[in-house]
């Protein structure tokens, strides 16, 4: 069985789980707030952000906290349990559908995409020259590419992650945390240009990746700890703004028309 089929796996076991990250008011929050950063560029120029692919979706909650800046929105994820609890988080978001597919075999069509969305997904898949060459195959000419991922600057996070893979049965050891030169050249073999990076979650990402109680505690702690990113984000020099959590990168697909 492939570390792909395992995780698979996992997230049909923690579907219903999983969802609680973005219904708890701490967590969910954070979460928010790391995916607008990541989109504000984009959110400043465009009215809609078109026909949005969404790898590695889980529930797709950008379908949520996006409503209002798309046309429409196609979350893809390997895991079926995922896609179903999916269909019932966003209920009320008509725009917003979802398939079980493998990006590596997907069934969408060439030139579907104006952006291609991928938040914590590419850590948890293999070959991906394939997977890339799949997500040249949809995106539109010049489609967005906006990618956060978990990176592997801060040796004090990596040993966080470690032990954590270790006692929580809920987080997959078997996770690929990526360099940020490893992450633009395979963009870059691919024809993504305008690579543009900066580096997101300080102090944030744990309210986003773990529920923490009680609310009345961890949402303002959730709040401030944003604030004091969004800081840090604009101030950190030297390389010490590699010591976060995240690393964003955003590039466009440079195809012929």
């Amino acid at each position: 069985m492939s570390r792909e089929d395992r995780d698979q796996e996992l997230f049909d076991v923690i579907a219903k789980k999983y969802m609680r990250k973005d219904l708890v008011p701490a967590s969910s929050f954070s979460r928010k707030q790391q995916l607008l950063t990541a989109l504000k560029p984009l959110l400043g120029e465009a009215k809609s952000l078109g026909t949005i692919v969404d790898i590695g979706c889980g529930i797709g909650a950008p379908a949520k906290y996006l409503d209002g800046h798309y046309l429409q929105y196609i979350g893809v994820d390997q895991s079926a349990e995922m896609v179903r609890v999916a269909e019932l988080f966003n209920q009320s978001h008509s725009q917003a559908s979802f398939v079980a597919d493998s990006v590596k075999n997907t069934q969408l069509k060439k030139n579907t995409a104006d952006m291609i969305l991928s938040i914590g997904a590419l850590h948890h898949m293999t070959e991906l020259e394939i997977v890339m060459g799949n997500l040249v195959k949809i995106a539109k000419p010049d489609a967005d590419f906006v990618v956060v991922e978990p990176q592997n600057a801060n040796p004090i996070i990596q040993s966080m992650r470690w032990l954590r893979g270790k006692i929580d049965k809920g987080y997959s050891e078997e996770q690929i945390f990526f360099s940020e030169e490893e992450l633009t050249n395979l963009f870059a073999r691919h024809g993504v240009i305008n690579l543009k990076i900066s580096y997101q979650g300080y102090l944030s990402t744990p309210f986003a990746q773990v529920i923490i109680p009680p609310q009345f505690i961890t949402l303002p702690l959730s709040r401030l700890s944003i604030r004091i990113d969004k800081w840090l984000q604009n101030h950190l020099k030297w390389g010490l703004e590699k010591l976060s959590f995240n690393i964003i990168i955003t590039g466009k697909f440079k195809k012929e028309h």
